[in-house]
Order: C-alpha cells, then sequence, then structure tokens
C-alpha cells in the first residue's frame, strides 16, 4: 500500500512544531490537481495552513484523482485524524467511505465547478476562507446518504441527469466550467427517455412517468441555484423530487420556475420529504451520485446519522431557510 501511495502523489514531508492542541493532530493534504483550480490551490493552501499554525504531517497532488480513494485509505491507516482534500463534489464522494464512522476528520477544500457540499457546509471556495475554517479546527457530525451500498453526499438521481453525466466529458467540464453543465444537457436532449418510475415511500407506493427523478440530502442544491427548505445534512429527511415526462419546452419553462420560486411548490413537480425510499424502473437504470455515474437501479436511498466528521464552521448546516 505504501509503494502505490507513493506512485499515486509526489509527497512532501513538513516537520510538525509546536502547535495548539487541534494542531498537534496529525494532518495530511490531499489535493486533485486535475481539478479546476487544483494546481494553484495545492501550494496556496500549504502557504496559508503554514501562516495559521496548521502543521501538516504530509501534502500530496494527485494526477491521477481515481488513486484518491486509496491514499485517504493508507493515511488512514497511517494515523492521521485529520485529512484535507482539495477536490470537487466528486473527490469528496469518492473517499467519503473512508470515514464513515470513525473519528478522523475530512476537511473540505472546494476546488470543484458546483462546490454544493462545501456550500451546504458554509464553507466558502476561497483558499483563505476554506483554511480558516480549517485552523480553527471545529468539527461537525453530519448524516451522509447511502443509494444501496455506495455512500453520497448532496444528491442521488436518475434519468435526464445521468445522460447528462455521460455527455459531460471531463475537458468539458474544466474548460467551461459551470457551462459544461448547461452545453452537457442540451447534448444530452437528443438522448432524452421518459422513465417509468415505481416509487416506495413514507407517503406509500406509486409509479409515474418521469424524465427524472432523484433525492437532495442539502438545503443548497446545483450551485446555489435551489434553495430546499427544511432540509439539511443535520436533518431526518430527504427531499424527493419528480419531473415529470413533458415536452422540452415545458420541462425548462418548469425548471426556470423551479430556480425561481419554492422546491416544494413548483407547479407541476412532484415533491415530498422522507427518511428512505426505493425506487424500481422496468430495466437497470443509471445513477449519478454527486455528479459520478455510479450503480443502477433498483436501488434502496437511505440515511446513515451523523455517520462523518467534517471541520465546518460554527454557523452550519441550516435545515430551515
Amino acid at each position: 500500500m505504501a509503494e502505490s501511495a507513493e506512485i499515486a502523489a509526489r509527497e512532501s514531508k513538513i516537520q510538525v512544531g509546536t502547535a495548539p492542541a487541534v494542531h498537534q493532530q496529525k494532518t495530511v493534504l490531499i489535493v486533485n490537481t486535475k481539478a479546476r483550480r487544483g494546481q494553484e490551490w495545492y501550494a496556496q493552501t500549504q502557504d496559508c495552513l503554514k501562516q495559521q499554525g496548521v502543521p501538516l504531517a504530509a501534502a500530496y497532488e494527485l494526477d491521477h484523482p481515481d488513486r484518491m480513494s486509496d491514499l485517504v485509505r493508507f493515511s488512514i491507516a497511517d494515523g492521521a485524524e485529520r485529512i484535507l482534500i482539495g477536490g470537487g463534489d466528486g473527490s469528496f464522494r469518492s473517499v467519503v467511505k473512508h470515514f464513515l464512522n470513525t473519528e478522523v476528520a475530512l476537511g473540505v477544500l472546494p476546488l470543484g465547478t458546483v462546490n454544493d457540499f462545501a456550500r451546504n457546509l458554509g464553507i466558502e471556495a476561497e483558499v483563505d476562507a476554506a483554511c480558516r475554517v480549517i485552523a480553527a479546527g471545529r468539527t461537525r457530525k453530519v448524516h451522509v446518504g447511502m443509494a444501496n451500498d455506495e455512500p453520497f453526499l448532496i444528491t442521488a438521481s436518475l434519468g435526464f441527469s445521468a445522460q447528462s453525466q455521460k455527455a459531460l466529458k471531463p475537458g468539458l467540464k474544466k474548460m467551461l466550467g459551470p457551462f459544461g453543465y448547461l452545453v452537457a444537457s442540451l447534448l444530452a436532449l437528443r438522448h432524452l427517455r421518459h422513465l417509468q418510475v415505481t416509487i416506495k415511500s413514507e407517503q406509500g407506493e406509486e409509479c409515474c412517468d418521469a424524465l427524472q427523478v432523484g433525492v437532495v440530502s442539502g438545503h443548497s442544491w446545483m450551485g446555489g441555484k435551489f434553495e430546499i427548505p427544511g432540509v439539511g445534512l443535520s436533518s431526518d429527511s430527504l427531499a424527493f423530487y419528480a419531473l415529470p415526462a413533458r415536452n422540452h419546452q415545458n420541462y425548462f419553462r418548469m425548471l426556470r420556475s423551479l430556480m425561481h420560486g419554492q422546491f416544494f411548490h413548483t407547479p407541476g413537480l412532484r415533491a415530498f420529504t422522507t427518511r428512505e425510499m426505493w425506487l424500481t424502473t422496468e430495466k437497470p437504470r443509471s445513477l449519478v451520485l454527486d455528479g459520478d455515474l455510479c450503480g443502477k437501479t433498483p436501488v434502496h436511498i437511505r440515511l446513515l446519522p451523523e455517520a462523518l466528521t467534517v471541520c465546518a464552521p460554527d454557523s452550519v448546516l441550516p435545515t430551515n431557510l
């Protein structure tokens, strides 16, 4: 495992000096340099943490983000107590399984395009702001969603989102940023298909014909474009939604209404809160978890309460807006 970690990253050792108790914890920095601002943040974060008195036991810059999971597992086995991850929502989701039900704290450095997880934690997408949260040493326990055996942090969906994700090539997202999602959505329209979905939840059992269905566990979604009252990383509820099967024109009208209105009162949207649910389709359909294609239906979606320890500011995790 040590050899694979050396292959996966270029490591720089940093001397641990005298520091407050929280800064005496063994802290490791891992940055996905393939993220939009990865190269820039890697150096700036080390400087910023040093200025704020946070010593690092090790720092890694990853040219191959698919190796991040192995490196996190190695760092935890090596005694790391705080692991600072620089990346997007997909990077955090890819490693969260190693943190579940442990006391190892996840430090969030938001380098992605949407940064929904950081936004829901109240962490700004700026180097200084993110480092101040880590330097303050405060942690919180948050819930983690599960789609069958795969964890997710903010959202799980299927349908149009899966088609869009297949069209969203890495270079497109890095080059165009948030506009990459729009381009991918337009490309996915060519393959737009309705879903026949059976939904079983606390609300009962129902079938619907939809373009997309999914759940959201955070109060802020899609880069802050959607605000969902009564839901958050510390609440016991997931927000379920179903975009009904309509023609393309009505579909975009509803999205526009959704972006400017209240989530649960958008005309035409099927939406409610639930603690868990089961989704079944006429044939296996791809799932999208925090922006990554991962798994297929049928799927059981639920929450693991307070399963993840995160570095977070005091003003965090609203559940009512």
